[in-house]
């Protein structure tokens, strides 16, 4: 049995590592048996949704979903399907969705481009009302959002001139999360 004081340090150490901004990959990794710097990765997709403001045309009506797409190969799996189940983004319920070829990206909000869809990262770049996601595990170029490791942990930047372009608003909490922010 572990002594109250002890519980408690563990409890808040555990608290911080999976729902933390910065958790480490590696200690999640250990503790699912799984990867934890995607797993970390499909929360950050989940929670962005609610740090970024879409344009009014982006939706159909008032109660479509925030769509989050992956485009080619998919290094979440079902992770990121359980982490958007049930949530909501400015009263908005959020789907996950493969998109496998640039048309399936219509309708699309947040567009993770994955290995294999690069060819993605120019051809939707400033497409209206869309938040790109690229990862610095697949491609150098970057996106509305950036994923990187810092210190081994999952951080991003953030192209605010790219948000812009898309008409999107990128909540100042979210700016001061970013690794680095580029504006005009």
């Amino acid at each position: 049995m572990i002594a109250g004081g002890r519980l408690i340090a563990v409890l808040l150490i555990a608290a911080w590592i999976f729902t933390g901004p910065a958790a480490t990959p590696a200690m999640a990794q250990a503790a699912s048996g799984g990867s934890l710097e995607y797993s970390v990765k499909a929360n950050y997709l989940v929670r962005f949704a609610a740090f970024v403001e879409w344009p009014p045309r982006a939706f159909a009506n008032g109660e479509a979903p925030v769509v989050i797409c992956v485009a080619g190969r998919d290094p979440f799996g079902a992770t990121l399907d359980r982490a958007a189940r049930g949530q909501t983004a400015h009263g908005r319920p959020l789907t996950v969705r493969r998109a496998a070829t640039r048309e399936s990206v219509a309708g699309c909000h947040i567009l993770y481009v994955g290995a294999g869809a690069e060819a993605l990262i120019t051809t939707a770049a400033g497409q209206p009302g869309l938040l790109m996601v690229t990862d610095a595990a697949t491609a150098p170029v970057r996106g509305t959002i950036h994923f990187a490791l810092s210190e081994a942990r999952v951080r991003f930047h953030i192209d605010q001139q790219a948000a812009t372009r898309s008409g999107l608003g990128i909540s100042s909490r979210l700016l001061n999360l970013a690794l680095s922010v580029r504006t005009g």
